[in-house]
């Protein structure tokens, strides 16, 4: 049986009482495999600038979910006043079958060039020429051994503060090259390649950052690792983050 943190439902109920108390409405984005995804969007947060945060758009990464309910859970009396768009779970089909792709095998990471997705073309609907501030986007790796991420960004670098804060929880991860890419105790900052995004897709945090968002953080932990753990290591990040752009 799946553990709770895969039950869409549970977390859909969990992130409307967020809301509740939180003084504003969770809004429909729109319905993928007979389910209904959600976002937030504070009054604080104005028609440019402010703070993007998404996770569970790869379902087999659940402490990502987790982590952005219980950083929003712990701050639901200030989260009205923090500008803030939150996409709590971007594939819930995904997250319920313990699978990285939809149930069409597509991976959703993939899709943000164009508006062929129904689930991503929702997403660049509501987000629209908003250029944010920040972006996280939160994510595990199945091989990783430590927490790491990606950054991109156009002005003063964050990730080692991100990944510092994070650390409390696991430590930085250690190997020098993931993925193929160079990493500098858990921070690549790799170059902007178009021609490798023309072949794979774009992934959400490169939307973004093609956008015009300040800085684009895709922010990972090792999913083999205990779930609190990487809880409390997506909650930090998310934490110094805020703590940073606001």
């Amino acid at each position: 049986m799946a553990h709770r943190c895969h039950d869409y439902r549970h977390l859909s109920a969990r992130w409307r009482a967020v809301a509740r108390e939180s003084g504003f409405a969770s809004r429909t984005l729109c319905e993928a495999s007979g389910m209904k995804l959600s976002y937030l969007r504070s009054p604080a947060l104005a028609d440019d600038g402010g703070i993007y945060l998404s996770a569970g758009i790869h379902g087999d990464e659940p402490g990502a979910t987790e982590g952005l309910l219980s950083w929003a859970t712990m701050n639901r009396h200030r989260l009205a006043a923090l500008p803030l768009l939150i996409f709590p779970c971007l594939n819930p089909w995904g997250l319920t079958q313990n699978r990285r792709t939809d149930e069409h095998g597509i991976d959703l990471n993939r899709c943000f060039h164009n508006d062929r997705h129904p689930t991503v073309a929702a997403v660049r609907r509501i987000v629209g020429n908003q250029r944010f501030d920040a972006a996280l986007m939160l994510h595990e790796d199945y091989d990783g051994e430590g927490v790491y991420l990606y950054e991109h960004r156009r002005s003063e670098q964050w990730g080692d503060r991100i990944l510092d804060a994070a650390a409390t929880a696991i430590p930085r991860e250690t190997r020098r090259r993931i993925e193929g890419r160079r990493a500098n105790s858990g921070l690549l900052t790799p170059r902007f390649s178009p021609s490798v995004f023309e072949k794979i897709g774009h992934p959400e945090a490169i939307w973004l950052h093609l956008n015009g968002c300040t800085r684009s953080i895709t922010f990972e932990t090792p999913s083999e690792f205990a779930l609190e753990k990487r809880i409390a290591a997506h909650r930090a990040a998310i934490e110094t983050l805020v703590g940073l752009a606001c």
